[in-house]
């Protein structure tokens, strides 16, 4: 075991035309605690758990159908409890732009890092990255007919890594205490890394539809990242050193202060996503994920 403190400071690339923020975005990211080691008795492997990154915005009039096709994706057959859903408000697109009359303007700063860091960009909403696999030559997968597809697919792979995510969050100090186990079930020898991200349900303001633009209930929406951005927080026994036997398993707990945001973020609305990815070159692959309440 090995308790470790450090810090990460970066500035990440953000599109231009990103919005102002009164309060300017933390790239300061501390892990209060950071163990790893050895299970005597290597653990079953859990069901792989689907990320679904989706891109999307406020006068993008086919995204409230695409999202809600991943709701029922989410909660019926295979896919019940084990889809996990990130909506991403990025700039650069006219259609993450507000309508006229919005009261909130929901496109992120550090969101809009992911995409650009990550994903380089997309080529219409809605679009959805899911598990960072390529499907059809692409990572990103523009328009919702192909998605529930490669969910099916990605559902049906066994995960070599089990992810438990817990948190408690202290009211008195905004500070939410986020502790992720990654447990490895089979050999790896690949870069990987942690990444642990806020989502926030029932956000209400209008969002554009086919013909009217009217009151809508936004979730799963992107509001921070405990983790370092864009990519996570990489997962290794000692630096440059990339394998991890089974049962090898890391241990990182995060003090992540709830960020200033409009509208204010309602801690009993949001939920932590954590996931494990490949960072082999152009192997973006998600390997597991977990999610559990902040609050």
């Amino acid at each position: 075991m090995k308790n470790i403190l450090f810090a990460f400071c970066g500035v990440a690339l953000l599109f231009t035309g990103c919005k102002e923020h009164d309060i300017p975005i933390d790239f300061s990211i501390k892990a209060i605690s950071d163990s790893t080691g050895v299970s005597s008795s290597v653990p079953a492997p859990a069901p792989h758990q689907v990320l679904v990154e989706e891109f999307t915005g406020e006068s993008c009039p086919n995204c409230p159908s695409a999202h809600s096709d991943l709701d029922k994706v989410s909660t019926i057959g295979a896919g019940n409890g084990l889809v996990n859903v990130i909506s991403m408000y990025t700039a650069g697109s006219p259609q993450s732009i507000p309508p006229s009359g919005a009261v909130y303007d929901l496109r992120d700063d550090v969101a809009t890092a992911v995409l650009s860091g990550i994903f380089g960009n997309v080529g219409g909403l809605p679009a959805a990255s899911i598990d960072r696999v390529s499907s059809g030559g692409s990572v990103v997968q523009v328009g919702s007919s192909s998605w529930d597809g490669v969910i099916s697919s990605e559902l049906a792979i066994a995960s070599p890594v089990n992810i438990s995510v817990t948190s408690a969050y202290n009211a008195a100090n905004g500070t939410a205490s986020i502790t992720a186990i990654v447990t490895y079930t089979q050999p790896q020898t690949t870069t990987q890394n942690l990444s642990v991200v806020i989502v926030e349900d029932s956000i209400s303001d209008l969002q554009e539809f086919p013909s009217v633009v009217q009151n809508y209930t936004f979730m799963d929406v992107f509001r921070g990242m405990a983790t370092k951005v864009p990519a996570g927080d990489v997962l290794q026994a000692t630096a440059g050193n990339d394998t991890k036997e089974a049962g090898r398993f890391f241990q990182k707990v995060y003090a992540y202060k709830l960020p200033a945001k409009t509208p204010a973020i309602v801690p009993a609305h949001c939920r932590v996503i954590a996931f494990v990815n490949s960072t082999n070159g152009s192997d973006k692959h998600i390997l597991q994920s977990a999610q559990c309440p902040l609050k």
